[in-house]
């Protein structure tokens, strides 16, 4: 898809598995018209962005080296490893919460026309704009589509900081403090799509855990 010359690539489709994923349908609203169903695939993850790195650090006591072909053998000093992701978030597809076409199938609202899902600034109370939407008529397929809200992006920073210490070249006790969502940075989960909820529009948890620290210790042989 070209946009103001910039390429973007979409996914699409008309279900994204056999089985439920997220809150993509397992079946069509209406077994009639299967192209009612093209949108967004569940798994079309606009942006994302992973980095892993592993430093030795090449200082402090107990620095040593033993050569090892052509490349040294770090076999002291401290160590930090790191793993960063960033990403946008997933679509999701609001329903109704009830049978309003009563046959048997939960049903998808209207699509209210010309007001954007999407909100300047989105707040855990009113992650979307839930205006966007309306109970369809009864007797009535509503005309939402799949993947016609985005969910919440991700943050998340993973660090460790690592030192060995050699009993003998292959023996050593090894010193680890690790910190999981460094940043402390909530990664809300995905908001309520069901129409008829009373918490319609809004986040009540969260993807990952907050912050959490650890030190372990272990004897490599």
């Amino acid at each position: 898809l070209d946009e103001g010359g910039v390429k973007r690539i979409r996914v699409t489709d008309n279900g994204s598995g056999i089985r439920t994923l997220g809150t993509d349908p397992l079946n069509p609203q209406n077994s009639y018209c299967l192209s009612c169903e093209d949108g967004p695939s569940v798994f079309d993850q606009r942006h994302r962005f992973v980095t892993s790195v592993v430093y030795d650090l090449p200082f402090g006591p107990g620095r040593k080296y033993l050569s090892e072909g052509a490349l040294g053998k770090a076999i002291g000093g401290w160590k930090l490893t790191s793993v960063v992701t960033i990403g946008s978030g997933f679509p999701l597809t609001v329903g109704a919460g009830e049978d309003t076409a009563n046959i048997g199938n939960c049903c998808r609202p209207n699509r209210v026309a010309g007001v954007d899902t999407a909100l300047d600034d989105p707040t855990v109370a009113r992650w979307f704009n839930t205006a966007a939407f309306s109970r369809a008529a009864a007797g009535t397929f509503g005309t939402a589509g799949r993947g016609e809200v985005i969910g919440p992006g991700i943050m998340n920073w993973d660090f460790s900081t690592s030192k060995d210490f050699h009993v003998t070249d292959t023996n050593y006790f090894q010193f680890r403090f690790e910190a999981f969502n460094f940043l402390n940075h909530p990664n809300w989960a995905d908001p309520n799509t069901t129409l008829s909820s009373v918490a319609f529009g809004t986040i009540n948890s969260t993807r990952t855990e907050m912050r959490r620290l650890q030190f372990g210790l272990k004897f490599v042989f």
